[in-house]
């Protein structure tokens, strides 16, 4: 790993990326869906014996999702207090592989850039590949990475392991993880090589040391390295991620144990967003990120304050990767002659439906206000039998509906439209 002090990962090459792939996987599946979105916000920071110090964000970002691709990009300009203008972000790419026995596989590629404090950013790219479980309503994920980055130190975290589970209660999702990081300090590998010296002693010595030639030498030096020092460090993290109507919550509380050259600490943060208009929400968030001792970083406390000019879909951030969702609710409205139909979906990246009343073809909802997904079509007064689909996944039944066994050995949920 180099220790140059360029970004891997260019500003201009995320925003580029990101513009392309969306623009050309978006509109391939009647499923994907495409939103962007701009935050203005006042950010504010303390690092330990320092004063509070404030800075304008502009933070433009983008998300494509679709059954088996999400794709997210973000950058954030900083400027303020007499400093020059600066900034970080990231882009990644998430593929989805298609569920067996309850089983998903999911592989994750990134490329980010980060202010660790004012005068000192890191750039990483890495990937993350996880296998995901579910049975109804919770699930686990095991998880492995490996990243590089370009101020590499003998402290630089190096791939690391993640467990974790999750519990969904309607809207309510609780994810605990613990995830294993590790460095090795002075680590050498083993080199072998070869020096050519002249000969001053022995039988193959030159007599004369004033002739115009001499003996030479050959040996080899083998190096044989060293394992150098492990330093291995656990952080473990419960979050809490909730929504009702116009308003979003996630909330993370974190502690690092078991550590060797790191500080154990703990840290904590939150962050919330309400809808004051259909494409206008107030944002804030506040907390306490943990110190990097790979870098010689304090731990600091922060706190936002702004206003986020996006979709509803854009409204809160995503789950952490191998949480899969469930419906937490569904409601069937009159709307002007047709049949409203909202599936309620904490961070879903698509909702599918499938009834008699639409001779059982798939049909993608369209993602409303926060965690709604809805579609209205002409359905006829009657007993209708209909299921749905989340993030790809297999078919189910609506929440709160009856449900009865179909000819083909599934269940389908049933509805009366009157």
């Amino acid at each position: 790993m180099s220790d140059e002090t360029h970004s891997i990962v260019s500003p201009r090459f995320l925003k580029v990326a990101a513009c392309l792939a969306g623009a050309a996987l978006i509109g391939r599946s009647a499923s994907a869906q495409f939103a962007s979105a701009v935050d203005l916000s006042s950010v504010s920071s303390q690092r330990t014996a320092s004063e509070w110090r404030g800075q304008f964000a502009v933070s433009p970002f983008m998300r494509f999702d679709h059954p088996s691709l999400a794709l997210d990009a973000r950058w954030t300009a900083l400027g303020g207090d007499g400093q020059r203008l600066d900034g970080f972000g990231e882009f990644a790419a998430t593929y989805f592989s298609r569920t067996r026995a309850g089983l998903q596989f999911s592989l994750a590629g990134f490329g980010d850039r980060t202010l660790l404090d004012e005068s000192f950013a890191v750039s990483r790219i890495g990937a993350d590949a996880r296998l995901s479980y579910r049975l109804g309503s919770s699930g686990a994920w095991l998880g492995r990475g490996v990243a590089r980055d370009n101020q590499s130190t003998p402290g630089s975290p190096v791939a690391h392991y993640s467990v974790g589970g999750w519990r969904q209660w309607r809207s309510v999702i609780v994810t605990v993880s613990v995830s294993s990081f590790g460095s090795q300090e002075g680590a050498r590998a083993a080199t072998t090589r070869q020096i050519v010296r002249p000969i001053t002693s022995g039988p193959l010595a030159p007599i004369d040391t004033g002739r115009n030639f001499q003996s030479l030498d050959t040996i080899t030096v083998v190096d044989s390295g060293s394992a150098g020092r492990q330093h291995d460090w656990r952080d473990a993290e419960l979050g809490l991620h909730w929504s009702a109507g116009r308003l979003a919550l996630d909330g993370v509380f974190g502690t690092r144990y078991a550590a060797t050259n790191q500080p154990n600490e703990s840290w904590a943060s939150v962050q919330s967003a309400v809808a004051v208009a259909p494409t206008i929400a107030l944002i804030a968030s506040a907390g306490v990120r943990p110190s990097s001792a790979a870098y010689g970083i304090g731990r600091s406390r922060f706190m936002e304050l702004g206003a986020r000019v996006s979709p509803g879909t854009l409204r809160r951030p995503r789950l952490p990767r191998g949480v899969r969702p469930t419906a937490a609710a569904f409601q069937v409205d009159d709307d002007h002659g047709g049949r409203r139909l909202r599936v309620r979906v904490p961070s879903a990246r698509s909702v599918d439906l499938a009834g008699d009343f639409t001779n059982w073809q798939p049909i993608a909802l369209k993602q409303g206000d926060t965690d709604e997904w809805e579609v209205t079509l002409p359905i006829a007064p009657g007993v209708h039998r209909l299921v749905i689909r989340i993030d790809g996944d297999r078919w189910t039944t609506p929440p709160g509906v009856v449900t009865v066994a179909d000819e083909f050995q599934g269940t389908v949920g049933v509805i009366v439209v009157r």
